[in-house]
């Protein structure tokens, strides 16, 4: 089945048009006939035809007009020129910005019939052409789900599959370098996934990282392991080859974050250049998964909040002089003014004119911890202060501070803060500041 246009300013070229098409092509819909070249423009942005038959000389504006505004809006439809034998130097413009064919009034049968037949057959063939493109990209993605799963399952059976990487690597035109592997786990969440947001893991930091590197990523019931592969080129330093390995699954945790109200935590096995050295990065990431941090054992002495209260100052005090470099300074102060919104990495990058990839570095490398963590902490002592100093909700404080609810902010005020908000404020009461 197709669609087809009418335009043109006579009713009787209209009427004649019309009778042609219902008699001799049932298959095609005519679904509206204009008369000027604006009514055009609207109706097949609005309807996206297959097929419209423009008539050169209407009033306002002319087919020509009308078809290149088309055009710069991606209106996919194939154009048929109506015009008069006086009408030659409308026609060369047509020719000149390929439209699909045209018919010279008056029109006759057999050059109308063929006319049309010739751009329903172009179209036939396009539709068939993409229906075998989209089976094609249907089963490459079949081929790459079923072989990233069993890339990533052999190697925690340590026994990395050759056969798998050597296709995975053949259809996505690269050469095995080297990878490691990484663990990404949800946390301060006790509800299993629904099945839904688990299948959707995949798709997320697909979506995150396959513009930036090859990743290998298979989600189960209890987290994602992902498999980076190094490039062909570009970074050769071991350290820098980890660094770019950390930034991208801080991303890959980040977009996590930006769908799910949850913290996602990450451990980073070792790069290594052999295949069979890869589970060796597994359990690396393991290790690196379930060791504790500084940062917990500052939660069990309930000190947190005073470890990031002071990280902030020693932060501020780098920013006033000459400790911390202008980007890093201008993304400080633009985190200080919006951290109430959802910003993320990307959103600062963009806001002071560099890439995500090196203003990740520069905040590691300059203040000694990541983006995620100044964050986190500059909203942490926000909410505390807000906490201790006014009589806000728990759901106002999650708002100015931030966070999607409240329960998400109750979860990870604690794991940071080494308190509860309800402490806070307990304390508070016990502590009056003294009058002046």
């Amino acid at each position: 089945m197709f669609t087809l246009i009418i335009a043109d300013d006579e009713k009787a070229a209209c009427k004649r048009l019309e009778l042609f098409t219902k008699r001799e092509f049932p298959d095609i819909e005519i679904v509206d006939i204009v008369n000027d070249g604006y009514e055009l423009v609207r109706s097949a942005a609005a309807l996206m035809p297959d097929i419209a038959i423009v008539d050169m000389n209407m009033p306002g504006m002319n087919g020509i007009q009308a078809i290149r505004m088309l055009h710069e809006r991606k209106v996919n439809t194939k154009f048929i020129i109506n015009t008069a034998y006086d009408e030659f130097d409308y026609v060369k413009q047509a020719l000149d910005m390929k439209v699909d064919a045209y018919l010279l009034k008056p029109e006759k049968k057999e050059h109308f019939l063929e006319t049309i037949r010739k751009v329903c057959d172009s179209i036939r063939r396009e539709r068939e052409e993409a229906d075998s493109r989209n089976r094609m990209n249907s089963l490459l993605l079949g081929i790459h789900s079923v072989l990233e799963s069993d890339i990533v399952y052999s190697v925690l059976m340590k026994e990395p599959s050759e056969h798998s990487m050597r296709m995975y690597c053949e259809i996505n035109h690269i050469q095995f370098c080297g990878a490691a592997v990484a663990t990404i786990l949800p946390t301060g969440f006790e509800e299993r996934l629904r099945a839904s947001e688990k299948n959707s893991w995949n798709e997320i930091v697909h979506r995150a990282l396959d513009s930036l590197c090859n990743c290998i990523v298979n989600a189960t019931d209890h987290g994602i392991n992902l498999i980076i592969l190094a490039s062909d080129g570009g970074l050769k330093d071991r350290q820098e080859i980890n660094d770019w390995i950390r930034d991208l699954v801080w991303l890959a945790a980040e977009e996590l974050r930006r769908e799910y109200p949850m913290h996602f935590r990450a451990g980073i096995g070792g790069f290594y250049e052999k295949l069979a050295d890869l589970p060796c990065s597994y359990e690396e990431s393991l290790e690196g998964l379930y060791r504790k941090s500084p940062e917990t054992k500052e939660e069990e002495k309930g000190e947190g909040l005073e470890k990031w209260q002071e990280q902030l100052a020693r932060i501020s005090a780098l920013c006033r002089t000459d400790g911390a470099s202008d980007y890093v300074k201008e993304a400080i102060c633009y985190i200080g003014q919006n951290f109430a919104r959802d910003i993320s990495l990307d959103s600062v990058a963009e806001a002071i004119g560099i890439s995500s990839y090196y203003l990740s570095r520069i905040i590691s490398q300059e203040l000694g911890i990541t983006f995620v963590e100044y964050l986190t902490g500059l909203r942490i002592v926000q909410a505390a202060k807000l906490a201790a100093t006014t009589r806000l909700s728990l759901k106002q404080i999650a708002e100015r501070t931030g966070y999607p609810n409240d329960a998400y902010l109750c979860r990870v005020f604690k794991k940071y803060a080494g308190k509860t908000i309800g402490q806070i404020r307990r304390e508070e009461q016990k502590n009056p500041p003294t009058p002046r």
